[in-house]
Order: structure tokens, then C-alpha cells, then sequence
């Protein structure tokens, strides 16, 4: 009792004045003066304009967490934007891809490209399918553009594939308007070239190069390359170089062609050539 005691007469000043405040409101209020009237609705007027000036002025700290959220959600936001993108990117490849299966029979494996080198003259991928998927060496890798490769080595759940880009890669292919037949190989630089084109024949440029039906590596068909240059390349055959179907700095799934060479036919005309 005696401390509350103590903190009234601490604040002895503050109440008087406060209790002086209250009694001229009080009289101020309750005088129906004419004049008192005009300070009374003044007076009433000057603090309510004061109360909406300071409601109008925001509250900082609210400010801040608003603007925190607002950050936050842009960023999540911004996050499922980018899945969305790229969600869609890989539904129309998978999509172009998937037009593959209407080619009569031939079975399919998917696969993601999970390593590329394309800084060598002997280039390859790397993909995530393997012998537990079915995959074999020998069978072609495409796209929808295109003839990618073949796989040369598989584990259990790994692949490698050998690209056009690779000087060990030999393809039979054939001018699809023309028909006229060739071999694609890579010149360890940076050309895909069709050898083999004796030098009359009927080749030009935009005309497209498949493979060929006299493969044994591939089935017959599949795209190729464009003529991008086509010239003399000695007395008797043409230089023919190509611009590949498939867009290799882009590459990222393919198809494994469930599709291995006749060894009987392979047995058969490598005994042919050593007796040569």
C-alpha cells in the first residue's frame, strides 16, 4: 500500500493535470454558449482530421512484413513458373518423340541423355537405360528429327552411344530423291560428309539423305542430313557435305531402336571381304 502510495505522489502533477482537462472538457462541453458552440465543433473538427491524417499514414512494420511476403510469394512463384516452362518443354519433346511409335515394327526404349561430349573427334552420350531395360550393342539411337547414333557399351543401367560426330561411325545412306547411295562418316573436324558419290551423280543442295536399305546397322529410312555443300571432290566422286537432322547441342532424350543386325548377314560378307 505504502508503494502505490509512493507512485501516486510520483505523478501528483500529471493527475492534477489530467483532472483539470477533464473539468474544462466538461465545461466546455456543457456550456451552450454561441460561441463556446463554434470552438467546441472547431475543436472536434481539428481532431478528426488529425485521426484520418494518421490512419491515412500506413503502419511501417506492417509495411515491411507485407512487402517480406510479397517477396516470398514472388519467388515461389517465379519457381513454378520456371517447372511449368520447362514441364512443357519436355512434353512437346516427349511428345515429337512419341510419333516415333507409329513406325510398324519397331519397339522403343526411352532414354535421358545424362552425359554428351562433343569436343573430340570419337564423341558420344551417355544414357540413363541400360541391359535391365533391354538395351543391347548394335541398336540405333534416334530422335524424331533424326538418326542420333548406335550403342557401342551398356552396363546394367547405363548406355553409351557412338553420334555422327564420331570417326569410328560408318552409315550406308541414300539421296531420298534422287536414290542415290553413299557412306556418312565425320572428318574429326566439324562435318558430317557422304563419301563414296561417284562424281556424275544427280545430288543437290536441300536434298536429304537417309539411311540406307543396304544396312545392316540400321533400319532403312530414318533421316539423315541435309545437303549443305555439294561439289567436285576429285576426277572420279563429289564432296558432299551434310547438315545432321538432329540438332546436337540440344539434344536431350532420344529412343532406343529395338533393332539388331542379322549376324548371319554380317558373318556372311565379312567373310566375303577377307577373302578379297
Amino acid at each position: 500500500m505504502k508503494f502505490f502510495g509512493e507512485i501516486l505522489f510520483s505523478i501528483k502533477e500529471y493527475l492534477v493535470l489530467t483532472l483539470l482537462v477533464i473539468v474544462s472538457l466538461v465545461l466546455l462541453f456543457s456550456n451552450d454558449n454561441s460561441q463556446i458552440r463554434f470552438i467546441r465543433a472547431l475543436t472536434i473538427g481539428t481532431f478528426g482530421t488529425i485521426q484520418s491524417g494518421f490512419n491515412v499514414i500506413p503502419n511501417v512494420f506492417d509495411l515491411e512484413s507485407e512487402n517480406k511476403f510479397l517477396r516470398e510469394k514472388n519467388i515461389r512463384l517465379a519457381n513454378e513458373l520456371a517447372e511449368f516452362k520447362e514441364a512443357k518443354l519436355e512434353n512437346i519433346r516427349l511428345t515429337k518423340l512419341l510419333k516415333l511409335s507409329q513406325i510398324p515394327e519397331l519397339d522403343f526404349i526411352s532414354a535421358r541423355i545424362i552425359n554428351k561430349s562433343m569436343t573430340h573427334s570419337r564423341n558420344s552420350i551417355t544414357l540413363d537405360r541400360g541391359k535391365n531395360e533391354g538395351i543391347e550393342i548394335g541398336m540405333p539411337i534416334v530422335t524424331d528429327d533424326g538418326l542420333v547414333g548406335r550403342v557401342v557399351s551398356v552396363s546394367n543401367n547405363y548406355s553409351l552411344g557412338q553420334i555422327l560426330y564420331n570417326k569410328s561411325l560408318k552409315v550406308s545412306v541414300k539421296n531420298q530423291r534422287s536414290r542415290v547411295d553413299g557412306i556418312l562418316e565425320y572428318d574429326g573436324s566439324e562435318k558430317i560428309m557422304v563419301s563414296h558419290v561417284p562424281k556424275s551423280s544427280d545430288v543437290k543442295q536441300g536434298d536429304l539423305f537417309i539411311t540406307s536399305m543396304y544396312s545392316n546397322q540400321f533400319p532403312r529410312g530414318i533421316p539423315v542430313g541435309i545437303v549443305i555443300e555439294e561439289g567436285n571432290l576429285d576426277n572420279m566422286f563429289k564432296k558432299i557435305v551434310l547438315k545432321p537432322a538432329v540438332d546436337f547441342n540440344l539434344l536431350e532424350e532420344v529412343f532406343v531402336l529395338k533393332f539388331i543386325p542379322d549376324e548371319e548377314r554380317n558373318s556372311l560378307e565379312n567373310a566375303y571381304s577377307e577373302q578379297q
